[in-house]
């Protein structure tokens, strides 16, 4: 299937709409002009008539024709003028001299008032013609001859009836002329204005193609790099480039996450997979009692488990985070599980002398969450706690229903706490092991907390308090009926 194209598109309705103004501008044209012509037709055979009409005069008791004096002289009169009269009292016709022995058609308007209508030539062309009744012109000294005589003749009396035509033939000549020239020229204004339209919108659309180029052209090592912008780039592709540079960042910012997330994991497993591999090979390297390969059996079991304890989290880390993982919401009692958890890790406490401060709520702490996923969050804080925490120190926990949350705040003494929080939350993140009770800490619950704690839309941080100490804290969304 062929991809759809913006240049074509925008070529194709620019080049619709020109031709759609062409063609009413051009039937505006055509019908102005035609209107122009017909009713200049129209005039001329109007004034000739009138000039005709003072041209029947009653002289010594006859008609005569005046206009027939002027037609000598006047070779257009004869070639292009038609006219017929018709004497309704003596039934008798007279016809200009370009009619020969036809005919035109004999009309008037109602009462014999004049009438304007397209009629149709003896010579089979059309034509616009005028039909009135007229009387015969008296000139004042016929009437005192009349008088004289005895004889006076009422003029009224002696009706005719005029015709005169125009033949249209050279207007419709004239309009399918301009009809030609109106086609051609729109059709080379259309094409002229294609072509135009053409090289404006390649112009115009440079810039995209200009970021298609950049973009294309950029290999996998390339994505950390930001795009090159020109300074003249259009308002409507700023907004388009700006986003397409923040996606590079993110996609930088996760590329380094990777990266630091394969360096710290290898770190790692690096470190028990070779004291695995020692104690193993030191178990072989000669032959031992049996209580000596119960020693180092054991050291390689423990070396096992915490391997398996480490892929488990990765692995609980990578199915929290997958985008299809819908944690079970339900609403239950939070000091349910904070005391499941004390309960377990307060021998712990104990043996590294340090003192657990659990202080609850007054009234039932209800909450809304996934059980499984808190009973995570809880039990990788208490044992970042137990892990940190100076021995002989407190570890104070505290929990509080306000305001439609309900907030667990664990806080423990630490030495040394990283300038940034945040980074707590890392994958793989350890502050020095060396300082502080913490060789077998994985450097990965916390950031499993953090990613369950999204699951099931709450939000944990870490912060420092007043007196030094880290504090994180847990909000999740109470559902304990409203005071």
């Amino acid at each position: 299937m062929r991809q759809p194209s913006l240049r074509r598109k925008l070529l194709i309705r620019c080049g619709f709409g020109v031709g759609v103004l062409l063609c009413f501008l051009s039937c505006g044209v055509y019908l102005l002009a035609k209107r122009s012509l017909y009713r200049e037709v129209d005039e001329s055979i109007s004034q000739t008539a009138a000039l005709l009409v003072n041209e029947v005069e009653l002289e010594n008791g006859s008609i005569s024709f005046e206009w027939r004096e002027g037609i000598g002289t006047n070779n257009m009169l004869i070639a292009d003028s038609l006219f017929q009269f018709w004497n309704e009292t003596a039934d008798t016709t007279t016809r200009s001299p370009s009619l020969r022995l036809l005919d035109l058609p004999k009309f008037t308007g109602p009462g014999g008032a004049p009438s304007l209508k397209s009629i149709d030539l003896p010579n089979g062309h059309s034509a616009h013609a005028i039909g009135l009744r007229i009387f015969p012109f008296v000139l004042p000294e016929e009437i005192e001859r009349m008088k004289e005589k005895g004889h006076f003749i009422d003029t009224n009396s002696l009706p005719h009836i005029l015709v005169v035509a125009r033949d249209t033939e050279p207007v419709h000549r004239t309009l399918a002329r301009l009809r030609e020239i109106l086609a051609g020229g729109s059709l080379a204004t259309l094409l002229l204005g294609l072509l135009i339209v053409d090289r404006v919108v390649r112009i115009t659309l440079r810039p995209i193609n200009d970021l298609t180029t950049q973009m294309r052209d950029r290999s996998e090592h390339q994505l950390d790099s930001a795009l090159d912008l020109p300074e003249a780039l259009p308002i409507e592709l700023s907004g388009l480039a700006k986003s397409f540079g923040l996606l590079l960042g993110r996609v930088s910012a996760i590329r380094q996450r990777e990266q630091d997330f394969i360096r710290h994991a290898a770190h790692e497993l690096r470190t028990p997979i070779a004291g695995l591999q020692a104690t193993t090979e030191l178990a072989l390297s000669k032959p031992r009692e049996a209580a000596d390969y119960c020693k180092h059996l054991e050291s390689c079991r423990k070396t096992a488990t915490e391997l398996g304890d480490l892929v488990k989290r990765l692995s609980a880390l990578s199915r929290i985070g997958q985008k299809n993982y819908k944690p079970h919401i339900i609403s239950f009692d939070c000091e349910k599980i904070i005391n499941q958890c004390v309960e377990v890790f307060q021998p712990l406490f104990v043996q590294r002398s340090l003192w657990l401060k659990l202080q609850l709520p007054s009234v039932p702490m209800m909450v809304t969450g996934d059980f499984t996923l808190l009973k995570i969050i809880f039990n990788n804080l208490l044992d970042n706690a137990l892990s940190y925490t100076p021995v002989d120190s407190d570890v104070h926990i505290r929990c509080e229903v306000f305001d439609g949350q309900a907030e667990i705040r664990i806080a423990n003494p630490c030495l040394d706490m990283p300038e940034n929080l945040e980074r707590l939350f890392e994958p793989l993140f350890r502050k020095d092991p060396a300082h502080r009770d913490a060789g077998t800490h994985l450097g990965i619950g916390l950031t499993l907390s953090l990613e369950a704690a999204k699951a099931m839309d709450a939000t944990l941080l870490a912060r420092r308090t007043d007196d030094g100490w880290i504090e994180f804290v847990l909000k999740l969304a109470s559902a304990n009926p409203p005071a």
